[in-house]
């Protein structure tokens, strides 16, 4: 009796040992698991915040570029209309009309900039701008500058934006400027860069590549002028010099991201790349404020988890209690009844994980099958391209060795020259449009506006594909309907390409025989700026499907069948097309059913320019061909031993001289050391040893040679974008031609010059 009472006072005992140790183990362990839980939910906070913030950015740094992109498109309509004119006076009214109806269009202030800061606005106001000589400097260097600033104006001092873009030379007024820009109240840009989510607590930063400020939405007059933001922050001791060191370098590298910083005040900085001026955007919002709806949520699942540990710890010990008081059948019994609803609530659980996954699955699967449609694509692309190019230069290769075996038949050997040309222009137009495409694919098409006659730009169609519609015995009509107003100013260069593209796809697609027509009508409109254009492209050929017709703009995209297979090309002409009419805010549309033709049809905006007699479009005429370049004498910048000898002798042949220079400073030099006349123009290749051509151009108008304003230079290489043709007239070139050379063409820009007409490039060729 007495042995069972005292393993009853035994078992109690225990029993008062165990109880508080379970509870609290449970209880440290609770605390470990919020602890864990706590800093998983900092973490979560902390990664969402930055991806907050990097969307932020992103947005802002988009809707920045879109409004500083429109400015510096507006600037270069302005380029175009100044360079034409090269000398001018505020006071004439057709100047006056052109700045004031800018003027309104943009709602901003019209400057015209010379290289020490000073300017002068449309309306003959004088100015200075408090510009930083390091942003002067931009501008003489040929980049975009866009700057907060501080100008004089109508006797009041004022904060405004400047946008500004730098242009070859030209005179206002007997003064030489080099710049052009635009200035609007920043409050403007505040409004569209305002971040609302954040209630006014965003700091929004523009710096320049030494990481000074040129904008802010910031009212302090310490953020207002020329100052580094990373000086600030370590003044403030806001950032520490490690931090503000690694910063320092991720800026220098242009890369976007997006920092903690702070320490005791932690806040976060968004950075990110501006492309169209070289400058970077920053945006500082405190963490606090980006964090707080997730931090409202951190507390409510802090409070809701301790909660559940709480009930957690009173459930235990009432069950424990009531399982010291039951029997083990009872106990038993609910412990098998738990289970099974837990089961239950498992299986309900593993349900959901498996739709989860597999609705993951098909995510997974389309993502693949995307993937491997565009790497379809990209094969199907380089084996046609491939193809292309093996075809015609298969064609070189072996008409070379022919002509090696029939050297001493002269029919035959111009026969096969001809041929050789063929496909060499075939070649040459397949790495032209990969390149075009390429440049559009990176929205880095640039546009050169000119004035231009309409009936100019159908007589050079008619010429381009005259031999080509011969070739295959098609009719090839151009007409032009209800013009009105035959000058227009726009990129000549690239409705060019864009009607040769049309056009050549007709006469590919169109059988031996048929018919073609190409008319140009003027559109009734209100505007009295802008004149709206129709164009037709209408063949009598085997048309395209439906199936075929929506996908034919899209790039890489041919049709396919026994009949098309057999006609050469990249799939890209149409991708081009339609990117080019767009981008200049026209649209594109086609009508199509097979075997019975198709019709393109081009609507787009072109602004009016001032009407010319007719015989200026006619100037050409006046000397005959060939002999324009009899007699004259030559300076050539040429690297390449072949290119020089080749260069010569096609000179050679027109009854011209040239003196060859391997690179850019040999050309200044030879320049400098000539007595006046010694050389009637300047042939300047652009990559070149030593000094390139850009350079060397610059360095021959700044010299002291009597002929250094006034000598000819045509830029000749092979770079043959647009922005290189801006580039080329910015240094203080004429014209521009791409290589390979086309003699025909530089005949016809050294007739244009002499003349004093507007200058060539190559695309108008093509």
């Amino acid at each position: 009796m007495k042995n069972k009472v005292q393993m009853e006072q035994a078992a109690v005992k225990r029993k008062k040992v165990i109880v508080p140790f379970l509870i609290g183990l449970l209880l440290l362990s609770s605390i470990v698991f919020i602890k864990h839980l706590m800093n998983r939910m900092n973490s979560y906070i902390e990664k969402n915040g930055k991806m907050c913030m990097g969307a932020v950015v992103e947005q802002m740094q988009q809707t920045y570029e879109l409004q500083t992109n429109g400015y510096y498109s507006q600037l270069h309509l302005v380029e175009g209309y100044l360079l034409q004119k090269k000398e001018l006076s505020l006071e004439t009214e057709e100047n006056r009309i052109f700045f004031d109806a800018w003027e309104r269009e943009s709602e901003s202030t019209l400057l015209f900039l010379q290289e020490n800061g000073k300017a002068i606005t449309a309306d003959g106001t004088k100015m200075r701008i408090d510009i930083p000589s390091k942003l002067l400097l931009d501008l003489r260097n040929g980049h975009n500058i866009a700057k907060l600033v501080a100008w004089n104006h109508e006797e009041i001092q004022n904060g405004a934006y400047l946008v500004a873009i730098s242009c070859q030379p030209y005179r206002i007024d007997g003064k030489t400027y080099t710049a052009i820009g635009t200035a609007y109240n920043h409050a403007k840009l505040d409004s569209m860069l305002k971040l609302k989510g954040y209630h006014g607590n965003a700091y929004l930063f523009l710096l320049d590549n030494e990481g000074n400020i040129t904008y802010t939405n910031q009212s302090k007059d310490v953020f207002f002028r020329n100052y580094s933001l990373l000086k600030h922050l370590r003044k403030s001791q806001a950032i520490t010099e490690g931090e503000a060191e690694t910063l320092q370098k991720r800026l220098a590298a242009r890369e976007q991201g997006v920092e903690l910083l702070g320490g005791k005040s932690p806040y976060y900085l968004g950075y990110c790349p501006i492309e169209s001026n070289h400058s970077m955007l920053i945006c500082i919002v405190a963490k606090g404020v980006v964090d707080n709806t997730l931090t409202e949520y951190q507390k409510a699942v802090s409070f809701t988890t301790m909660f559940m540990v709480g009930f957690i710890l009173l459930l235990f010990a009432g069950l424990f209690y009531s399982v010291s008081r039951l029997s083990i059948a009872d106990q038993k019994a609910k412990y098998e009844k738990r289970n099974n609803e837990l089961q239950i609530q498992a299986m309900k659980e593993l349900e959901a994980s498996n739709q989860n996954l597999k609705e993951a699955k098909n995510i997974a699967t389309e993502a693949l099958q995307t993937a491997e449609n565009a790497n379809k694509a990209k094969t199907d692309f380089l084996s046609n391209v491939s193809h292309d190019i093996r075809t015609p230069m298969n064609a070189i290769v072996g008409i070379t060795a022919l002509i090696r075996h029939n050297a001493g038949d002269k029919v035959k050997v111009l026969e096969y020259v001809d041929k050789i040309d063929i496909s060499a222009q075939h070649l040459l137009g397949i790495i032209n449009n990969v390149l075009d495409m390429s440049k559009i694919e990176a929205g880095k098409t640039a546009f050169q506006y000119t004035d231009f006659s309409i009936s100019d730009l159908l007589q050079d169609l008619n010429a381009m594909f005259h031999s080509q519609v011969e070739e295959k015995n098609q009719t090839l009509t151009i007409t032009k309907e209800k013009i009105r107003h035959e000058w227009v100013n726009g990129d000549q260069v690239h409705l060019m390409q864009i009607f040769s593209n049309l056009l050549s796809n007709a006469v590919k697609y169109t059988q031996e025989g048929g018919a073609i027509h190409f008319v140009a009508e003027e559109c009734e409109t209100a505007s009295t700026v802008y004149a709206r254009y129709r164009f037709f492209v209408r063949d009598n050929g085997m048309g395209m499907s439906d199936a075929f017709k929506d996908t034919i703009f899209d790039a890489f995209t041919r049709a396919e069948n026994s009949v098309t297979n057999k006609i050469q090309g990249t799939g890209l002409g149409m991708a081009i097309t339609r990117n080019l009419v767009e981008a200049m805010g026209g649209t594109i549309y086609v009508e199509s059913k097979p075997g019975q033709g198709s019709c393109f049809e081009v609507l787009i905006d072109l602004k009016i320019a001032k009407e010319r007699p007719a015989f200026l479009s006619s100037k050409e005429e006046e000397t005959p061909s060939g002999a324009i370049l009899e007699g004259m004498h030559f300076l050539c910048a040429e690297d390449n031993e072949l290119n020089a000898e080749i260069l010569t002798e096609l000179l050679k042949m027109k009854g011209a001289e040239c003196t060859i220079c391997e690179n850019g400073q040999k050309v200044v030099e030879t320049f400098e050391q000539s007595v006046p006349g010694a050389y009637d123009m300047i042939l300047m290749d652009v990559q070149m040893p030593v000094m390139n051509g850009y350079d060397a151009a610059r360095a021959i108008r700044r010299s002291l040679h009597k002929q250094a304003g006034t000598i000819p230079i045509i830029a000749m290489t092979a770079n043959a974008f647009s922005e290189d043709i801006r580039h080329s007239l910015t240094a203080g070139m004429n014209a521009h031609i791409s290589k390979p050379v086309d003699m025909m063409l530089l005949e016809k820009t050294i007739r244009s010059i002499k003349s004093g007409g507007g200058s060539e490039t190559q695309a108008d060729k093509e």
